[in-house]
């Protein structure tokens, strides 16, 4: 037995051919042929019955799973194959015709199958619907996958049957497989679907599955896209509106195909009866227009589909891309063309490239030539300005500054007149620097109007800096006739700002003819302000500076003069102290001395009597070490204010005697004279006994001290009636202004003491140079602590010294209330 060898295809070809094809004989129902049919798809939403058990239907065995044509072929003498033979020659009989599902569309459109009679398609033969074959391709073994896609593009065939040198069927072809074999990835790649996808016929999920058929076969088309229409509201903002858009589109709901029409007449439904959106495939993978051809045989395989739905961004229908779509791209004859055409474009593109290129370069000739002459132009203003900037910096006068300024623009511009107007006050400028042509007169001092100064405040406002003539200008009538009387046609202002506020203007007069002035100008002139600006700004803060300079100095000299004062005072306080503390240790250690002497003679003495003068020695030099340390502690209580004193009734007349009574005594012994006189009624006084006391001791104390033997000392005590100078600020003080009493203790001694020693006697420490002939000794403090005292019984104390007497004056005011 001889095997059947099969001529020898290219790989590709020979992968794509279907060697198991559906085929029938031509006397078999339509029924039949449609049941064979519809159990190759199996994805329409109907439900399936088995199929019906016909004579002459194919029997043979399903080879493995691959992608089978949906298609009936017609043959005569058919052969039945079995799985004992599959290996032998697998011829089916001679090729008659073809059965597709477009074959069964036309005539349900057309009405010869109708579909509301059940068993209809029973009663007709497959060779009444089945269409001829006109195009076969021819087993040999010269043939491959392109010559075959090239009929698939000239016959616009679905279908292509193999058969051999006896026009007896060997397999078929079909697009699907051809796409499924050939995977030309990097053609695919460089393709976007929106390149090759077709506008698809589409209808309503309302309408019947009897217009869909009408519809395929009026448009010849496999598919038809069911979509519903949408609205969509949108809203664009513009700059003071929103503009509202009312954006309506179809929207795609599923798809019907001829099988699912083979399908449905297979189930025997109603198709007038029967709508789109129970038969439509649903849901729907969709492609975006600018993805790969690539992508879209991808999805094809993996959902075993021939056509895919391409939508926009809103899900909006924007067309299909079928299978037919993609092997076009592969077919040679196609490819040429694109070659073709993409060389063409490549040509055109070079030439527009060239004559891009060329124009291109004649602009950024002529951008060149403008550019520099900018530059330069640029150049020369920065010169300009950079000499003008270095002339006004040179100076830190502001008129020089400002005349400068004004030469160098008048300069620059070539202008007739340019001056600078100084902001005087709110509603007032005048003109303070001006340059001007010889023979155009001078505005140098004028003062601007209110109106003039104001328009030209809105003009700066408004950023309205050049005129370039004033007859065409929007003017009043005030501005107008004084522009003409300072004979300008043209004008140029620009604002001098000091921290945001308004200093003055700058203004460039051209008075000969109107002037068409240049923003250049313009932005010369404004970076000149800002140098102007900074140089009033500087001129302003070295005026400051000097006059702070000047008022440093003198408060320099003052400073240094009191200094100088306060040193010679600290010096003066120095030989004060100096002094004081020899006499302070002078004063302590004599007494101490003293009895260290008298301590070591009672040690030594043989009688009674001698340590008896040595005890009383001993007793009188501790008294006075006791006193004179009482008087520092005294005088530092009396500054601190840290003792408060009790006031109590103290009886003039009672009291005097026994405080003066000792000092009888002591100066008898120096050979002095002391007289007491006083009122024959003196009154009782608030005070304190042991501070007044201690005032009239200090001071009878010093007379006898400082006056020579037979000489006289005087107290005098009186009560007198005066206004009284208000003395202190305590509880007691009496108002200047009040007729009061006060008690006077005058003393009075023949001692003289010089004018300039008299203001510092009360200063503590201090004892009148060569006043104590005899070194009878003193610590200073006996002044001090008086005036302390008499201050905190609200009294006073003066000194007086002339003719060889010195006079104390003590006063103390008297209440009302005690009398």
């Amino acid at each position: 037995m001889s095997f059947y060898h099969p001529p020898f295809y290219s790989s590709a070809l020979e992968q794509a051919i279907d060697r198991y094809p559906l085929t029938a004989v031509p006397d078999t129902s339509l029924a039949a042929a449609i049941a064979l049919m519809s159990q190759l798809e199996n994805s329409c939403p109907l439900t399936k019955t088995p199929l019906p058990s016909e004579p002459g239907a194919m029997t043979e065995v399903s080879p493995p799973e691959q992608v089978r044509a949906y298609c009936v072929l017609v043959v005569q003498d058919q052969q039945t194959i079995t799985t004992d033979n599959l290996s032998d020659n697998p011829s089916r009989g001679l090729l008659l015709g073809i059965l597709t599902p477009a074959d069964l569309v036309r005539p349900i459109a057309s009405g010869k199958i109708d579909t509301q009679k059940k068993g209809a398609s029973q009663k007709i033969p497959i060779s009444d619907i089945m269409s001829p074959v006109s195009v076969v391709l021819k087993a040999s073994e010269d043939q491959d996958v392109f010559g075959a896609l090239s009929l698939f593009r000239q016959h616009k065939i679905r279908y292509l049957p193999i058969v051999n040198q006896f026009r007896h069927l060997v397999g078929v072809l079909t697009r699907e497989r051809i796409r499924q074999v050939l995977q030309p990835s990097n053609i695919l790649k460089l393709r976007r679907v929106a390149e090759l996808m077709t506008t698809p016929i589409t209808a309503p999920h309302t309408a019947s599955l009897l217009s869909i058929a009408e519809l395929m076969s009026e448009h010849q088309v496999s598919c038809v896209v069911i979509t519903t229409n949408k609205e969509l509201t949108m809203e664009k903002p513009k700059d003071d509106y929103t503009s509202i858009f009312h954006y309506s589109f179809q929207q795609p709901l599923g798809i019907i195909t001829e099988y699912d029409i083979v399908q449905a007449l297979f189930l025997e439904v109603n198709f007038e009866q029967t709508l789109a959106q129970e038969v439509m495939r649903t849901p729907l993978q969709f492609l975006q227009p600018s993805d790969s051809l690539w992508t879209a045989h991808k999805q094809m395989q993996q959902q075993q589909v021939q056509r895919l739905v391409v939508c926009g961004g809103r899900g909006e229908l924007l067309g299909i891309i079928t299978q037919t779509n993609l092997l076009r791209v592969l077919d040679p004859t196609e490819m040429y063309r694109v070659v073709k055409q993409l060389q063409q474009s490549v040509y055109q593109l070079q030439a527009e490239k060239l004559e891009l290129l060329q124009s291109r370069n004649a602009k950024l000739e002529q951008q060149v030539r403008e550019r520099t002459a900018k530059l330069h132009e640029q150049v020369q203003r920065d010169r300009l300005l950079t000499q003008i900037s270095l002339r006004i910096h040179q100076s830190l006068n502001l008129e020089e500054i400002l005349n400068a300024s004004v030469d160098e623009v008048r300069q620059v511009l070539h202008a007739d007149r340019v001056a600078i107007v100084r902001l005087e006050s709110k509603d007032l400028g005048i003109v303070v620097a001006e340059s001007v042509a010889s023979q155009w007169s001078s505005i140098l001092g004028e003062i601007m109007p209110d109106t003039m100064w104001h328009e030209s405040a809105f003009a700066i406002e408004q950023e309205i800096y050049a005129v370039p003539d004033i007859e065409q200008a929007n003017l009043n009538a005030e501005t107008s006739a004084r522009l003409q009387q300072a004979q300008i046609k043209a004008y140029l202002i620009v604002p001098i700002l000091q921290d945001s506020n308004l200093w003055g203007v700058m203004c460039v007069h051209q008075c000969s003819k109107s002037r068409q002035w240049q923003p250049s100008e313009v932005d010369l002139l404004l970076q000149l302000a800002t140098q102007i600006a900074i140089a009033i700004q500087q001129a302003q803060l070295y005026q400051q500076v000097q006059n702070l300079n000047t008022d440093l100095e003198r408060q320099v000299q003052e400073r240094t003069a009191q200094l100088q004062q306060k040193v010679q005072e600290l010096q003066h306080l120095n030989v004060l102290k100096d002094e004081f503390l020899s006499t302070v240790s002078h004063e302590l250690r004599t007494p101490l001395a003293n009895m260290k002497m008298a301590i070591h003679m009672l040690k030594v003495s043989p009688t009674p009597d001698r340590r008896q003068i040595y005890l009383e020695i001993l007793e009188t030099e501790c008294t006075r070490e006791t006193d004179l340390i009482n008087a520092l502690l005294d005088l530092q209580r009396l500054e601190a204010a840290a003792c408060p004193i009790d006031l109590e009734p103290v009886n003039l007349e009672v009291w005097l005697p026994a405080i003066i009574e000792p000092f009888y005594t002591r100066t008898q012994n120096r050979h002095q004279h002391l007289r007491f006189e006083c009122d024959s009624h003196l009154p009782t006084i608030s005070s304190n006994r042991a501070s007044l006391g201690r005032i009239l001791a200090e001071i009878l104390n010093n007379a006898c001290k400082y006056t020579a033997n037979d000489g006289e000392i005087s107290l005098k005590v009186e009560c007198k009636n005066g206004y009284w100078e208000e003395v202190g600020s305590g509880k007691n003080s009496i108002p200047a202004t009040d007729l009061t009493s006060f008690i006077q203790f005058k003393l009075s001694n023949q001692s003289s003491i010089s004018i300039q020693e008299l203001p510092r006697i009360f200063d503590k420490f201090y004892r009148v140079p060569n006043a104590d002939p005899w070194k009878q000794g003193g610590t200073g403090l006996g002044l001090a602590l008086v005036q302390k005292l008499v201050e905190q019984l609200q009294g006073k104390i003066d000194v007086e010294s002339s003719n060889g007497w010195t006079n104390f004056t003590v006063t103390f005011p008297i209440d009302p209330d005690e009398n």
